[in-house]
């Protein structure tokens, strides 16, 4: 197969006509098998094009039924003639890859209803029973209704682009490390208030009027993201928050896609709609096979560093042993053993707004350092928990006022119940295990918990009887709710008070998407334990500190 692959890269050309336009249509002619959408050039409707491999279309199946579907919206924007939209799904090391490629001039929401559903039914027509469990935005103008209606599953929203986008620019434009730590750490502070509902777009007109002592970044600024800002306010309040595994994970695939695609010598050929598809259907999706192919590293063209693909930051983060970290206040210093014991230095530690002075992070990236110290922080109890666990916790605890009254639904709810817990108690072992251990989530992805009680029915039914009922200090002051209500994510009371080994474990496969469709089925108690979980539910608020490390 891989010298077929090579057959094909070295046969293709990109330039079938020298009318762009008639050059495409020419190329969807010859590659229907790749081809699930397509409209061309007219006078009424954009062009737009849905490619997709045989290839893709299997590991859109096999990583993407039951798990988290992922969109990177607007690669390319001002390089290329037209932008790319990708979907992503997770393989078993949580790194993203690309299952379909959607090229147009701009996406309207009649367009996306369009090519989601014709991919939906390709999907369909291969594997009937194939359900996403999840679909991630990126861009708050994202057409939410639509996903829902074709893809019938809950959606998330993560902020990796914004994110990345004012790193890049601060780094870029603000040349005193001072500064850049003091802006990066307001915009962090703004963004966790608007995400946590305790804040709106104004904490950012109070940021531009604090920092003017830095003009050329707030113009950018301004210029750029003022006029957009209230929608990306309201989807981070409306949707729940991705985690910071699925963050790092688009972001490298965004990194893998820009070293793969735009690497001509001639630029003149990225404004050609024709050169765009033809690579991404040769060279750039031989790459993507490549990764998974686990005789890889005998090809020498893959030791290139456009074709290497390691492991994601977060997973990198796994490796630094917490001997090798030293906080001091605001900042802190890790030794890199992987980089000839290099010490790295971190500001605004435990948040996804700090800085360090790594390569990858000078990038725009969020690195390994940073996300290690957001681990260390998040094992602290003192240490203010992330909005994406407080959303998750607080689904929880509205869900407890509505528990499901109809027997089966119960008893499918208890199985289901007991799957999750199963894997929660998995990735949670699996971070603290030795991160060098070649094939450990394998092992445990079908191994019994190594510890905590294991969840069977009677957990879940006996509430009615009172037993093991645990007291929180729950904002100042105290809450009785059932030991099983507890159960229900995890499998002993300590996970649910600390919440730091939930968050740690948090990945694109068992993601706060997958967490609310099972919750609202482990609600299965009796009328008169759903009087005692109500009444602790009134009582349970957010309960961070309010002054603590930001994540």
């Amino acid at each position: 197969y891989v010298r077929r692959l090579e057959r094909s890269i070295r046969r293709s050309t990109y330039e079938l006509d020298e009318d762009d336009d008639v050059s495409i249509s020419m190329w969807v002619e010859s590659h229907q098998s790749h081809v699930f959408f397509f409209e061309g050039f007219s006078d009424t409707d954009p062009f737009s094009l849905g490619i997709q491999t045989e290839w893709q279309l299997q590991q859109m199946i096999r990583f993407g039924n039951c798990r988290l579907l992922a969109s990177d919206s607007r690669f390319g924007t001002n390089t290329l003639k037209y932008p790319i939209h990708s979907l992503v799904v997770f393989d078993s090391e949580n790194k993203a890859i690309p299952v379909a490629w959607i090229i147009a001039p701009r996406f309207s929401s009649g367009d996306a209803y369009r090519w989601m559903r014709a991919l939906c039914n390709r999907v369909h027509a291969k594997d009937p029973s194939w359900k996403v469990a999840g679909f991630i935005v990126d861009d708050p103008f994202a057409d939410i209704i639509a996903i829902r209606d074709v893809f019938q599953c809950p959606v998330l929203f993560s902020f990796w682009r914004l994110r990345h986008a004012w790193h890049k620019n601060i780094i870029k434009r603000c040349r005193e490390t001072k500064t850049r730590v003091e802006i990066s750490r307001h915009l962090g502070q703004a963004v966790d208030k608007i995400s946590r509902r305790q804040g709106t777009a104004t904490l950012f007109d109070s940021f531009v009027e604090d920092f003017v002592g830095s003009p050329e970044f707030v113009e950018y600024f301004r210029s750029v993201w003022s006029p957009r800002i209230g929608a990306w306010t309201s989807a981070l309040q409306s949707l729940p928050l991705a985690s910071q595994e699925t963050c790092a994970a688009m972001e490298l695939y965004h990194y893998q896609l820009k070293c793969r695609l735009l690497n001509e010598r001639d630029s003149e050929a990225y404004q050609r709609a024709d050169w765009l598809v033809d690579k991404l259907g040769t060279k750039v999706h031989s790459y993507f096979w490549l990764d998974e192919y686990s005789g890889k590293d005998n090809f020498a063209r893959y030791w290139k560093e456009e074709w290497v693909s390691g492991l994601t930051s977060f997973r990198k983060a796994l490796s630094i042993p917490d001997s090798d970290v030293v906080i001091s206040g605001m900042s802190a210093k890790i030794t890199d053993e992987c980089d000839g014991n290099e010490i790295h230095v971190v500001w605004n530690p435990g948040s996804q707004f700090g800085v360090c002075s790594c390569s990858w992070a000078e990038k725009g990236y969020i690195c390994k350092h940073m996300i290690k110290l957001t681990q260390l922080c998040l094992g602290n109890r003192a240490a203010r928990q992330s909005a994406s666990l407080l959303q998750y916790y607080q689904t929880l605890i509205d869900l407890l006022r509505c528990p499901p009254h109809d027997s089966l639904f119960r008893d499918y709810a208890v199985s289901l119940a007991v799957s999750v817990e199963k894997q929660i108690n998995a990735l949670g072992y699996l971070q603290k295990s030795d991160a060098n251990e070649g094939n450990l989530q394998k092992e445990i992805a079908f191994s019994e918990p190594t510890s905590g009680k294991s969840l069977d029915e009677s957990d879940l039914l006996d509430k009615h009887e009172g037993h093991g009922e645990v007291a929180t200090d729950l904002d100042g002051g105290l809450s009785k709710m059932p030991m099983s209500c507890l159960r229900v994510c995890s499998g002993n009371a300590e996970d649910i008070i600390s919440g730091s080994e939930m968050e740690i474990g948090l990945s694109p496969g068992s993601t706060k998407a997958a967490a609310e469709d099972v919750t609202s089925t482990v609600q299965n108690g009796t009328d008169s334990a759903n009087e005692n979980c109500e009444r602790g539910a009134k009582r349970l608020k957010i309960w961070a500190p309010e002054n603590g490390v930001y994540e």
